[in-house]
C-alpha cells in the first residue's frame, strides 16, 4: 500500500500554466527563459501559500530543462523529474530560518564555485531569506553581487522590508499577490471532482474564504475537511465548514447588513449576539461586513464591478439587492466609520461588546439627519405649496438698523471690566446724551415690549397647569427673564428641580401659540453669567451698577428699548471713558467738529470727576482709572 500524499503536495503546480493568480510573474519569467535573458538573482515576495517556492521550483526546472517548450519545462526529462521528486543535485533548497549564521553562508559561498553535475545551472533556492542575520548577509553579499556564470540565486520571503536594501538592489524582485477567492474556488472544485469527494459548492466557497488568498492553505483545509466530515456517501455541507472555522454564512451576514442599512439597532445587536453565541469569529465577521459594504458601494458606482470585487455575477446581484435598502451616502458613511477600527477590534478584550458599540456608532452617524436632507425636504414642501408661511420668513441678508422711535435716557460712564482671559480690556463707549444711539436690530411687537413679554410669560405659566410635571412648573415660576434678542426669550432657571429639556418641544409650541409668532423661541439657562451693567435708577441714586440677576429683564437686557428717564439731570455731563490700570493711556483726542475737546490735562476737572460718587464706586469696583474726558 502506497503512502498517502496530501492534496497540497499532490496538486502542487509543476509548470507555469498550473500557477494560479500570478500571471504577471509567470509571463515575465517565461519571456526571460524564451529570450535567454535570465538574471543571476531573483527575489520572490508575498504572503504565505501564494506560490513563492513553487514558482521558484518551476523556474529552476525551466532553467535546467533539456527540452523546454516555449519557456515551459517539459516535465519529462531527467532534470525535470529529479527536481519534481526533490532528488536533484544541482537545485539546492536552503531554509534560512535554520541555516542563518555567517558560517553557513561562508560555506555556501565556497560551494557555488563547484560546477553543476547534470544541469546547465547550479540553482540555490533560499526560503525565508529575511531570517538571515546581518553578518550572514555580509558573508553572502559579494557572492550574490558577482556569482559564477553557472549559478542562479532565487530568494523567497514574506517580509521584504527585513531584507537588506543592498541585496534587494542586486535582485530582480517579483511581488506575488494573494490569490482571488474566485480562482481558489475554481481550483478546489477541480480537485474535489478529481478526488471524487462529495462536497457542496457552499462548503468549497467557505473554504476558499477561510484560506484568505492562500492556495496551499485552501488545499490543506479541504484535506482536513475530507478527513473530518467525509462518511460514506454523505456530502460535506456549508454549515459544517462554517462551524469548524467560525465563519458566517451569507444569509446570516445579509441579515446583519439589512439591520445596519435600515437602522434597526435592536436587530443588529441581536444578530451579533447570535453569531457570537454560535462561535463565529468576530474578526472575520468584521472583515466580511467591510467587504459587503464595499461591494454595495461599488455596485452604486460601477456598471460591472465583478472584476474589481473578484467575485461572480450572483454575488454582485446580492450586493445590489442590499444596496436598494439605503441611500449611497449611508453605505459610504458606514464604510468610512468602520474601516479604520479593524486593528482596534483585533486588540479588544471583549470583541463582542466592541463590535456592537462600533456598529451602533456607525449606524447613528450614517442615519443622522443631514442638512442637505432638511433643505431638500423644505424645497419639496415649498414646491408642493405646503409652506404657506414661507413669505413671512425673515431674510438672512443683512438689514439696516432701525432708528429708535423715542429717546434713550442718559447713561453713566461704563467701566471696561478686566478680561477673564488676561487680555487688555476694551473700554465700553457711552453714547453722548445729545445724540441717542440707534436701537439694536431686535424687531419687537407694537407697544411696551417688556410688559407684553412679561404678560405673555405669565399666560404661558397659566397654560402649563396640568401639562408639565409640577416640579418643572415650579422651576419655571421661579425663573428670571433675562433678555429678548431676535425673538428669543432667555430665562434663567437657576437650579431647577427637573430638566426642562424633555418638555422643550411642548414649551416652544405653546410659546409660539401665545405670542402668535412662529419664529418666537425660548432659551433656558441654568446659570446666569455674572455680568455687571451700567444703569441709572429712576430715583437717580448714586449706585449705577446692578447685577442682572437682581433686576431681570429690565436691567440685564440693554438691547431692549427703554422709556426715556424724565428725571435725567446729567444729560449734558461730559463723556468719561474708563479703562483698567494695565491699559496704556491713549493720546489726547483732538478737537472734533462738534466742539468736543479733551480736558484730561485740567486737574481740577479730573479730580472733580474722580470724586463723584458714581464714578468713584465704579473705579473702586473694577480697579479702573480715568483715561480721557471730553467736555
Amino acid at each position: 500500500m502506497s503512502e498517502y500524499q496530501v492534496i497540497a503536495r499532490k496538486w502542487r503546480p509543476q509548470k507555469f500554466a498550473d500557477v494560479v493568480g500570478q500571471e504577471h510573474v509567470v509571463r515575465t519569467l517565461k519571456n526571460a527563459i524564451r529570450q535567454q535573458r535570465t538574471a543571476h538573482a531573483y527575489l520572490f515576495v508575498g504572503p504565505r501559500g501564494v506560490g513563492k517556492t513553487t514558482t521558484a521550483r518551476i523556474f529552476a526546472k525551466a532553467l535546467n530543462c533539456e527540452h523546454p517548450e516555449d519557456g515551459e519545462p517539459c516535465c519529462r526529462c531527467p532534470s525535470c523529474l529529479a527536481i519534481a521528486d526533490d532528488s536533484s543535485i544541482d537545485v539546492i533548497e536552503v531554509d534560512a530560518a535554520s541555516r542563518n549564521s555567517a558560517e553557513n553562508m561562508r560555506d555556501l559561498s565556497e560551494e557555488v564555485m563547484h560546477m553543476p553535475v547534470a544541469g546547465r545551472y547550479k540553482i540555490y533556492i533560499i526560503d525565508e531569506v529575511h531570517m538571515l542575520s546581518k553578518h550572514a548577509w555580509n558573508a553572502l553579499l559579494k557572492t550574490v553581487e558577482e556569482p559564477p556564470s553557472h549559478v542562479k540565486f532565487i530568494f523567497a520571503t514574506t517580509e521584504a522590508h527585513m531584507v537588506l536594501p543592498t541585496i534587494v538592489s542586486r535582485c530582480q524582485r517579483f511581488d506575488l499577490q494573494p490569490i482571488p477567492t474566485r480562482l481558489i474556488l475554481e481550483r478546489l472544485v477541480k480537485i474535489a471532482r478529481a478526488e471524487q469527494v462529495k462536497v457542496s459548492n457552499g462548503a468549497l466557497e467557505a473554504i476558499a474564504r477561510a484560506a484568505d488568498g492562500g492556495m496551499r492553505d485552501a488545499q490543506s483545509l479541504l484535506d482536513q475537511m475530507i478527513a473530518f466530515f467525509s462518511e460514506g456517501d454523505r456530502e460535506i455541507d456549508e454549515m459544517q465548514i462554517l462551524s469548524l472555522f467560525g465563519l458566517t454564512a451569507a444569509a446570516e451576514l445579509d441579515a446583519l447588513l439589512q439591520a445596519m442599512l435600515t437602522n434597526d439597532r435592536a436587530a443588529a445587536v441581536s444578530r451579533i449576539h447570535q453569531l457570537a453565541s454560535r462561535g463565529r469569529n468576530l474578526e472575520t465577521l468584521f472583515d466580511d461586513i467591510l467587504n459587503v459594504l464595499r461591494g454595495i458601494e461599488l455596485g452604486y458606482i460601477l456598471r460591472n464591478p465583478e472584476e474589481i470585487l473578484e467575485t461572480d455575477a450572483e454575488t454582485v446581484q446580492r450586493y445590489r439587492q442590499l444596496g436598494q435598502l439605503a441611500k449611497p451616502q449611508i453605505v459610504r458613511i458606514l464604510l468610512e466609520t468602520l474601516a479604520p477600527v479593524g486593528r482596534i477590534l483585533h486588540d479588544a478584550l471583549n470583541k463582542q461588546i466592541f463590535l456592537e458599540s462600533i456598529i451602533l456608532k456607525a449606524m447613528r452617524e450614517a442615519h443622522a439627519v443631514k442638512l442637505e436632507d432638511v433643505l431638500q425636504r423644505l424645497n419639496q414642501l415649498r414646491q408642493a405649496g405646503e409652506l404657506q408661511f414661507v413669505d413671512r420668513v425673515p431674510s438672512l441678508a443683512a438689514q439696516p438698523l432701525p432708528v429708535a422711535s423715542h429717546a434713550v435716557p442718559a447713561a453713566e460712564p461704563v467701566v471696561a471690566a478686566p478680561s477673564v482671559s488676561g487680555e487688555a480690556p476694551a473700554a465700553v463707549a457711552v453714547p453722548e446724551p445729545e445724540e441717542p444711539p440707534a436701537a439694536v436690530n431686535v424687531p419687537e411687537p407694537p407697544g411696551d415690549s417688556r410688559r407684553q413679554t412679561v404678560a405673555q410669560w405669565q399666560q404661558l405659566l397659566g397654560a402649563l397647569e396640568g401639562k408639565v410635571p409640577p416640579e418643572l412648573l415650579e422651576s419655571l415660576r421661579g425663573g428670571k427673564m433675562i433678555q429678548v434678542v431676535d425673538k428669543i426669550l432667555t430665562v434663567d432657571l437657576g437650579r431647577p428641580a427637573v430638566d426642562p429639556a424633555p418638555e422643550s418641544a411642548k414649551l416652544q409650541a405653546l410659546w409660539q401659540e401665545i405670542t402668535g409668532d412662529w419664529a418666537a423661541l425660548l432659551e433656558f439657562k441654568y446659570e446666569l453669567e455674572n455680568v455687571a451693567v451700567a444703569r441709572r435708577l429712576p430715583e437717580q441714586e448714586p449706585a449705577a451698577l446692578a447685577v442682572a440677576a437682581e433686576h431681570p429683564l429690565e436691567a440685564a437686557d440693554l438691547r431692549v428699548i427703554e422709556e426715556p428717564d424724565e428725571a435725567a439731570e446729567d444729560a449734558a455731563e461730559p463723556e468719561v471713558e474708563l479703562a483698567a490700570p494695565a491699559a496704556a493711556a491713549p493720546e489726547p483726542v483732538e478737537e472734533e467738529a462738534s466742539g468736543m475737546r479733551s480736558v484730561l490735562g485740567e486737574v481740577e476737572i479730573v479730580n472733580e470727576m474722580r470724586d463723584r460718587p458714581v464714578i468713584k464706586d465704579v473705579l473702586d469696583l473694577f480697579g479702573g482709572e480715568i483715561v480721557d474726558i471730553h467736555g
